[in-house]
């Protein structure tokens, strides 16, 4: 078992690392022919993008625990195939009302929020509109994508991903080549929404097609409703916080500055998606082992300690050395204003990538719900934070409180994940101890050392976790040998 969620984990991990390194090739690009004033446009319709959260209401993370769970528990493909299409059918539906939603106020988004004005509004305006249309392509897209996750289809999704990801951002750049109207460039990115839904239905279609006179269970419905309703609640304030931070610097800063934060967030922020997608190979895992702890126990003690051997080099690596990586990717310029700001977000990008493990458990058992009001109760503290650091610090003060947002989102999680898991009690304190010392380790790199002792220290740190990945996976070996020797 540990072997199959490793192999999946890996797909994922695989997938995401080609999408990262396309946009890492195609910022600079974008950066040369738009400007930094564009750039930030494109950056900000990258968020309205990952803000899509809000709009499925939850039903893709449903459809992955129910299909998963449904089948673990005997149920037949037939009924779980009429349950997504039927779900896939109302999030189309509900993009629809998005649809309008999002042109009705687009005026009000480049005029108020963006404070844009002459060519620049007329030509975000348009994007923003043909983002708009793409909204019910991308939810049924989302839908799709959360049911072969479910299917545990994860060397599909990443195979496929990685085409993809070159059309994503290499449309974009192509258009932006050819005619620097960034509203046109926002209109490439709302059209590979269309393609991704077509690729995705087809090869659920394929694995899954609904069978005539086959009708899914009420309950089920009823299950993946109340499920997604409780996650609506943490994909609606989930992304607020965390891409309020550009929306807010928008609405005070030229959109040039703001592209000096926004560039390297979503660079960072993009490397969250490797565990997220380790995490998204563990969770159908876990939605089907609720009646085996000891199962459930031996794949969180893997996922903590390949959290800290696999997350913490990449993101310690970069931070000791944002300035000279950022100069060479962008600019001078650009890596002056941006370099403080990246290593404050690789730090919380750590941390974010250890709550992905309570989040995932608590996710799996159904308490969606917990997740949620931990999010209603982190989003004013945010905010506080966010005004106060912004006002005091300037970019580097936004970067600044959503680490401090993210560090009490994990330890929160944590805490209610103890709580209510009294078998996984010893690997959770395990994991905190764990991560605690990694945090501490990586602050004292970047912050507390200088020169050589830095990079020697940083150079220990990296081997020890070489070393305690081979281990890792010598473990995992010796796990699958054990399970097939009779």
């Amino acid at each position: 078992m540990s072997r199959k969620v490793a192999h999946n984990a890996l797909w994922n991990v695989g997938g995401q690392l080609v999408s990262l390194s396309v946009g890492l090739v195609a910022l600079p690009i974008l950066l040369h022919a738009l400007g930094a004033a564009r750039l930030g446009v494109f950056t900000l319709a990258l968020g309205l993008i990952g803000f899509s959260g809000l709009f499925d209401l939850g039903l893709s993370r449903a459809l992955t625990q129910t299909v998963s769970s449904s089948l673990g528990l005997g149920r037949s493909r037939a009924q779980v195939a009429a349950l997504v299409w039927r779900v896939i059918g109302l999030l189309a539906g509900f993009g629809v009302l998005w649809l309008v939603a999002l042109w009705w106020a687009a005026p009000f988004l480049v005029d108020r929020l963006f404070s844009l004005s002459g060519e620049m509004a007329r030509e975000t305006l348009f994007g923003l509109r043909a983002l708009a249309l793409s909204i019910p392509f991308a939810l049924a897209a989302t839908g799709a994508m959360g049911t072969l996750e479910g299917l545990q289809q994860f060397r599909l999704l990443s195979l496929w991903r990685m085409p993809m990801s070159l059309l994503q951002f290499g449309l974009p750049v192509i258009v932006a080549l050819i005619r620097p109207d960034i509203g046109w460039v926002i209109a490439a990115l709302a059209a590979t929404r269309v393609v991704w839904m077509l690729l995705w239905l087809t090869q659920l279609q394929r694995l899954l097609p609904r069978e005539p006179g086959v009708t899914s269970s009420r309950a089920d419905l009823r299950h993946a409703l109340h499920f997604g309703g409780w996650l609506s609640v943490s994909n609606l304030i989930g992304p607020l916080m965390v891409y309020a931070d550009r929306f807010y610097l928008a609405s005070v800063f030229p959109p040039a500055t703001v592209a000096y934060y926004t560039v390297p967030f979503d660079t960072a922020f993009r490397a969250t998606s490797l565990p997220a997608s380790a995490m998204n190979a563990l969770f159908p895992e876990i939605a089907g082992t609720q009646t085996q702890p000891e199962l459930s126990t031996r794949l969180l003690n893997l996922t903590h300690r390949a959290v800290v051997i696999l997350i913490l080099p990449p993101a310690l690596l970069a931070a000791v050395f944002a300035h000279p990586l950022l100069t060479l990717w962008l600019d001078p310029a650009f890596a002056a204003s941006s370099t403080p700001v990246l290593q404050l977000l690789l730090v919380g990008i750590f941390i974010n990538s250890a709550a992905r493990v309570p989040y995932t458990l608590l996710q799996a058992h159904g308490r969606a719900d917990l997740t949620a009001k931990l999010h209603l109760l982190e989003l004013p503290m945010f905010a506080l934070l966010l005004i106060g650091g912004v006002h005091w610090l300037g970019i580097t003060g936004a970067a600044l409180a959503w680490t401090l947002r993210v560090a009490l989102d994990t330890a929160l999680l944590y805490l209610f994940a103890w709580w209510l898991h009294r078998s996984q009690r010893t690997v959770l304190g395990r994991g905190v101890t764990l991560l605690c010392l990694a945090i501490g380790a990586m602050l004292l790199v970047i912050y507390a050392v200088h020169g050589p002792m830095q990079i020697a220290l940083t150079s220990i740190i990296a081997a020890a976790c070489a070393f305690a990945a081979l281990d890792m996976m010598r473990l995992i070996r010796r796990d699958t040998i054990e399970k097939i020797t009779p």
